[in-house]
C-alpha cells in the first residue's frame, strides 16, 4: 500500500509546481500580433525665406573706381534706373571728341554736295554752249578753236564733278567709321553706369565712393518685386508624401509659434543632397532631400534669408 502512495504524491507535487500564468505551447498568443502602422499627419523640414524670383547679385561688366552711388539700401528701384557709376571721364572725353568729328565731317559733306550742285550747273551750261557752238560751226559761223575751247571747259567741269563726288564718298565713309567709333565709346561709357535690371528693392550695397570694383564682382543685392516664398528641404523618408496644394506653417527653428501660413506650389521631381541648410561645412550626410517651395500668406513677418521650420500638413494623404 505504501508503494502506491509515494508515486501518486510525486505526480501531484510536480503538477503543483507548474506556474498558474504559464500557457500551453499549443495555445495561440493573441498579444504577439504586430500593431497597426503609425499614421503621420505632418512633415517638418528646414527652409529659407527668399523672393520668388531669387535675390539678384548686381555686378559690373568692367573694372573701375566708384564715382557715384545713386541708390541706397532699402530704396525702391525700377528697371533701368541707375544704381551706381564708375568713373567714366576718359570715355566722356572720347565721346565729345568723336561727336565733334561727326559734326565736322557732316558739315564737310554738305559743303562738298553744295559744290557738286554748283559745278553740275556749270557743266550743264558748258554742255549747252558746246552744242550751240557745234551748230554754228556747221554753218560756218564759228571757228573750230572756239568749239574746242568750249569742249575743254565742259570736260574741266566734269572732272571737278567727279573729284567732288569722290570726296563726298570718302567723307561719308569716314563719317560712318566715326559714328561707329562714337557708338563703341558710348557703350564703353554705359558699361560704367550700372542700372537695375528689374523692378525691386535694394537690399545691400557693399561698396563706397572711391572704392575699386573688379570685373564681374558683385557689389549689390536686389530683391525683385514679387511674392515671398519659403524654400524647404524634406527628408527622403517623407518626400513622396508632400504634394502641391498642401497647407503649411512657418515658424522659427525650435519654436511652436506660427509666423506665417502658406501653400505648397512646387515639389522637385528628384532628390538631392542636403544643401545650404546643413550646419557644418563638409558634413558627411548620406540622406537625401526633396526641395519644395511654399507661397507665404503673411510674408511681412519674415526676413529674407531667415532660416525657418516648414510644417506641411499631409493628413489629407492619410485619409485618402
Amino acid at each position: 500500500m505504501n508503494r502506491l502512495i509515494y508515486p501518486v504524491l510525486l505526480i501531484a507535487l510536480l503538477a503543483g509546481c507548474k506556474s498558474p500564468g504559464s500557457k500551453d505551447k499549443a495555445s495561440p498568443d493573441k498579444t504577439s500580433h504586430d500593431a497597426p502602422p503609425l499614421k503621420v499627419s505632418q512633415v517638418v523640414g528646414i527652409g529659407k525665406i527668399e523672393p520668388e524670383n531669387d535675390i539678384i547679385q548686381l555686378s559690373s561688366p568692367v573694372s573701375g573706381i566708384v564715382s557715384k552711388i545713386d541708390k541706397n539700401e532699402n530704396d525702391s528701384v525700377r528697371a533701368g534706373e541707375i544704381v551706381l557709376e564708375l568713373d567714366h571721364g576718359v570715355e566722356d572725353a572720347k565721346i565729345t571728341q568723336l561727336a565733334s568729328q561727326v559734326n565736322t565731317q557732316t558739315e564737310q559733306i554738305k559743303a562738298d554736295e553744295a559744290s557738286i550742285l554748283e559745278f553740275q550747273a556749270k557743266y550743264n551750261n558748258a554742255s549747252d554752249q558746246l552744242q550751240r557752238l557745234q551748230k554754228l560751226l556747221l554753218k560756218g559761223a564759228e571757228t573750230q578753236q572756239t568749239v574746242d575751247d568750249a569742249r575743254t571747259n565742259m570736260q574741266t567741269y566734269q572732272s571737278n564733278l567727279n573729284r567732288l563726288q569722290a570726296n563726298v564718298d570718302v567723307s561719308k565713309s569716314r563719317l560712318s567709321e566715326t559714328k561707329n567709333a562714337l557708338l563703341v565709346s558710348e557703350q564703353e561709357r554705359n558699361q560704367k553706369i550700372i542700372r537695375s535690371p528689374v523692378n525691386g528693392k535694394i537690399l545691400e550695397i557693399g561698396t563706397l565712393i572711391g572704392s575699386p570694383i573688379d570685373n564681374k564682382q558683385g557689389f549689390a543685392q536686389i530683391c525683385p518685386r514679387g511674392r515671398t516664398i519659403a524654400v524647404c528641404e524634406i527628408d527622403e523618408l517623407f518626400a513622396d508624401k508632400v504634394l502641391d496644394g498642401q497647407k503649411a506653417w512657418i515658424r522659427n527653428l525650435g519654436s511652436l509659434d506660427t509666423l506665417s501660413t502658406g501653400t505648397v506650389y512646387f515639389t522637385a521631381s528628384f532628390l538631392k543632397k542636403k544643401s545650404l541648410f546643413t550646419d557644418q561645412a563638409g558634413e558627411k550626410e548620406d540622406r537625401r532631400v526633396r526641395e519644395i517651395k511654399i507661397f507665404l500668406d503673411q510674408p511681412e513677418r519674415l526676413l529674407l534669408n531667415a532660416r525657418v521650420e516648414c510644417v506641411v500638413d499631409i493628413s489629407a494623404n492619410q485619409k485618402n
